[in-house]
């Protein structure tokens, strides 16, 4: 797919085409459209590289009770069901 974007669009915003992709991927991602795995992999990052990034920009990430849930089943995944965090 080509997607043409008005030169003057980019000149009012003062940014690069490559800023006004990272700008649309970013509007995917907060429309529930892209993961954020998905959004890294668009711009060419990994996903903590996407978050370091949102974050150097003062973009908000939602984190709730499901993505701590996964989180903590992927951390006991690797500690082999051996979660330091519940042992005592």
């Amino acid at each position: 797919m080509i997607l043409q974007v008005p030169d003057t669009v980019a000149t009012q915003a003062d940014c690069t085409e490559q800023e006004l992709f990272f700008g649309m991927v970013v509007g995917l991602f907060y429309q529930g459209r892209l993961s954020l795995g998905q959004a890294g992999e668009a711009v060419g990052l990994s996903k903590p590289e996407m978050m370091f990034e949102l974050n150097k920009r003062g973009l908000p990430m939602s984190y709730d009770a499901d993505d701590a849930t996964k989180d903590l089943a992927a951390i006991d995944g690797l500690w082999g069901g051996n979660n330091m965090a519940t042992q005592p």
